[in-house]
């Protein structure tokens, strides 16, 4: 356990009463076995090192993501529409992070100078937004570039727009040039999520 860690998440729920509850959520266990099983799937492909640059669409608090990509890798944007969450990632949750960038935003407004550069594009919040090959800036990423995205299809939950309820649907959203390498599903009591990582070819 890294006690330092669970000061910082302590204290960022006694500091922010108001999302006391978000910030315990972001910690479950749910969170936990399917966001883990994403990132072993990554680990897989053996495509992080100290130069990678990763960027992660609704990244929420980056509860689970942070801690494990951001010792690995040169910088970690996290691009979240909520400004309160990012604030609290950043000044509460990971202030001694160095290499993390955070940016309130909708991924769909405006093309970034990173995405050039970045060589994991994560996404865990698909069914909150348009399909993945909706997104108009995937001509511009590196040719090393992957990706590791997941949805589900719990569509009864507020906010969850694109749900999808199999594999190949999900893979349907994605652009023609997205090879699939790793998928998998996690069986959850709210229902099933669905899990595709794969590389980006130009």
């Amino acid at each position: 356990v890294n006690l330092n860690f669970l000061e910082n998440v302590l204290t960022a729920i006694k500091n922010n009463k108001e999302f006391e509850d978000d910030i315990i959520d972001s910690f479950s266990k749910n969170q936990f076995v399917e966001k883990i099983k994403l990132i072993e799937h990554i680990e897989n492909l053996n495509i992080l090192n100290e130069d990678s640059e990763v960027v992660i669409f609704g990244s929420w608090y980056g509860s689970i993501f942070i801690p494990v990509l951001a010792p690995k890798v040169k910088r970690v944007t996290c691009i979240d529409l909520n400004d309160q969450v990012l604030k609290i990632a950043k000044n509460r949750l990971f202030q001694d992070y160095k290499n993390i960038d955070y940016i309130a935003a909708d991924i769909f407004d405006k093309d970034r100078e990173r995405y050039r550069s970045s060589t994991l594009f994560i996404n865990t919040s698909c069914e909150h937004m348009p399909p993945m090959k909706e997104w108009p800036f995937w001509s511009s990423t590196s040719k090393d570039a992957h990706f590791a995205f997941m949805s589900n299809n719990m569509d009864y939950i507020e906010g969850h727009v694109n749900c999808i309820n199999s594999i190949e649907e999900f893979k349907n959203q994605l652009p023609d040039n997205f090879k699939v390498l790793f998928e998998d599903e996690v069986v959850e009591e709210r229902g099933i999520k669905y899990l595709v990582v794969g590389k980006i070819c130009h």
